[in-house]
C-alpha cells in the first residue's frame, strides 16, 4: 500500500516539473499555517496499527517557489491486544519546492527535511528520542482568488518519514512510516504584481554628429603705426622711416646692434645677472634677421697690460656669443676681442673707463 501511495505522488511530481513555468506572482515573503488531518502507514515491524492524527505547519517563502516549513506532529497509535499504545511525536523542519506560479489553480511541490521524534511505547516507557528525515510531496488546490494578500489553498501531502533508532525496547531498528495528510493552508502576504516583459528595443540608427563649431575669429593683429614690424606696444622709435631696419625695440639699426649694460664680474668672462635683459634684447633683434652676419667685438679700458685685456676682451666677446646661440640666435657669428685698442671715452675719468669696457654686435654680412 505505501508503495502505490509514494508511487502516485512521484508520478505527479514529474508531471509537475515538465510543465512549462508561465509568468505569474511570486509570493516570496509570505507566511503560512497549515493544519492538516493525517493518516499513518506505520512500518510493519512497529507493534502499533496504522492510525488517523493530525499535524500542523508553519511556514515562510523565502525565495520564488521555495518555502521553509515547521512541523509539528504528535499523535498516538494503539498496540492491539495490549490497552497501551505508542506515542510518536515528531517536529521537523522541511524546505518546499513548488513547481508552478502562486496563480496557477493546482501547484505540485516536494518536500525534503529531518528533525527528532520522541518514540515512547507504553505510558511509561523511556522516551527514544532520535533523528529522522522524511521526503516526499503533494499538491496546494487554489481556493478563490490566489492574487490577493491572504489566500486559501487545499492542501494535499504523502511523504516517508525514517526514524534513526537502534536497541530500543518494542521497536524495530530504523522503521520507516509513510504520512498521507489533508487540510487547509493559509497564506499571508501580498503577492508580488507579474512583471511585464519589456519589449526588445529597437535599434535606431544613431543621430548625425553635430557639426564642428566654427573656428574662433583670428585675434585682431598688434597696431603698427609705422610699419616697422614692430607692435606700437613696445615701439620706442615711433615714425621709423619706411624700409629701415629696425631692431627689437622698433629703432633703426645701420652697422651695430649696441648692447648698453653687459657687465661681467671683475677680470672675468663671467656674465653678471643684469646683463640678462640687454643680451635677450640682441636674440630677439637678431632673430628678426637670421642671415645677418655679425662679429661680437669686445673691449676693455687701459687698465692692466694691453696683452691682458687683449686675452680678457677675447673671453668676453665668446661669453656672449655663447649666450646668444644657446638663447636660439642662428646667425653665423665670431667674436673678436679688441683690448683697449678702440675706446670711444677717456681713459682717464670713472665714467670714461666704464664706458670703454663694452661688448657690441657688427654687421658684417648679409641682407
Amino acid at each position: 500500500m505505501k508503495r502505490v501511495i509514494l508511487g502516485s505522488v512521484v508520478t505527479a511530481l514529474c508531471a509537475a516539473a515538465g510543465s512549462a513555468m508561465a509568468d505569474g506572482y511570486d509570493d516570496t515573503g509570505a507566511v503560512y499555517i497549515s493544519p492538516m488531518a493525517d493518516y499513518t502507514f506505520l512500518d510493519k515491524n512497529r507493534l502499533s496499527k496504522n492510525a488517523a492524527g493530525y499535524q500542523v505547519g508553519l511556514g515562510y517563502n523565502f525565495a520564488p517557489n521555495f518555502a521553509a516549513e515547521l512541523d509539528l506532529s504528535p499523535n498516538s497509535f494503539k498496540i492491539p491486544g495490549s490497552g497501551a499504545s505508542e506515542k510518536l511525536n515528531a517536529l521537523s523542519i522541511d524546505v518546499l519546492y513548488k513547481f508552478l506560479p502562486v496563480t496557477s489553480v493546482v501547484r505540485p511541490y516536494a518536500l525534503l527535511g529531518g528533525g527528532r521524534m520522541t518514540d515512547q511505547v507504553g505510558g511509561h516507557g523511556p522516551n527514544n528520542d532520535q533523528w529522522l528525515v522524511e521526503a516526499g510531496g503533494g499538491a496546494l488546490i487554489g481556493l478563490g482568488d490566489q492574487t490577493g494578500s491572504t489566500r486559501v489553498q487545499l492542501r494535499t501531502e504523502a511523504k516517508y518519514r525514517k526514524e534513526f533508532i537502534s536497541d530500543a525496547a518494542f521497536i524495530p531498528r530504523d522503521p520507516g512510516d509513510v504520512v498521507v495528510s489533508l487540510g487547509l493552508n493559509f497564506m499571508f502576504g501580498a503577492p508580488t504584481p507579474p512583471i511585464a516583459k519589456a519589449a526588445p528595443p529597437v535599434e535606431e540608427p544613431p543621430p548625425p554628429p553635430p557639426p564642428p563649431p566654427p573656428p574662433p575669429p583670428p585675434p585682431p593683429a598688434p597696431l603698427d603705426s609705422d610699419g616697422d614690424g614692430v607692435p606700437d606696444s613696445i615701439d620706442q622709435c615711433p615714425n621709423t622711416p619706411k624700409g629701415d631696419r629696425v631692431d627689437a625695440l622698433g629703432c633703426t639699426i645701420k652697422d651695430e646692434i649696441k648692447l648698453e649694460r653687459v657687465h661681467f664680474a671683475t677680470d672675468s668672462a663671467e656674465l653678471l645677472p643684469d646683463s640678462i635683459a640687454t643680451l635677450d634684447y640682441g636674440v630677439a633683434t637678431l632673430k628678426r634677421y637670421p642671415q645677418m652676419v655679425i662679429e661680437v667685438r669686445g673691449h676693455t679700458d687701459s687698465t692692466g697690460s694691453k696683452q691682458h685685456n687683449q686675452v680678457l676682451s677675447q673671453h668676453r666677446a665668446e661669453s656672449v656669443m655663447r649666450y646668444l646661440k644657446e638663447q636660439g640666435a642662428s646667425n653665423p657669428m665670431t667674436a673678436k676681442g679688441y683690448g683697449q685698442e678702440l675706446p670711444i671715452a677717456t681713459n682717464a675719468t670713472k665714467d670714461g673707463r666704464q664706458a670703454n669696457r663694452r661688448v657690441s654686435l657688427h654687421i658684417v654680412g648679409g641682407p
